[in-house]
């Protein structure tokens, strides 16, 4: 399984920036079935959006926990590695 990262370290990633300057390529990465997937599983019970929330409010853990819990899913992080592997290098 790939390394795992912090969410503000992969963001200011030169890999991310390269990504977002191909707009196809993100266009591709969020109409894919595993994206919407990860969004799925993401959302369940509402936990992105509370996460989301404390996260503006300078409280990281809560999207830290949800993370945490979605990679120690054997699905959640099949569903992350296959997407890693599709994102353009």
């Amino acid at each position: 399984m790939a390394k795992q990262q912090q969410p503000g370290k992969v963001l200011n990633s030169p890999q991310a920036a390269k990504l977002l300057k191909d707009k196809a390529a993100v266009e591709s990465l969020v109409k894919s079935p595993d994206t919407q997937a990860l969004m799925t599983m993401l959302n369940q019970g509402g936990g992105l959006k509370a996460a989301a929330e404390a996260a503006m409010k300078g409280d990281a853990s809560q999207l830290q926990g949800l993370l945490n819990r979605l990679m120690q899913d054997p699905n959640g992080a099949k569903v992350v590695e296959r997407i890693n592997k599709s994102v353009p290098k």
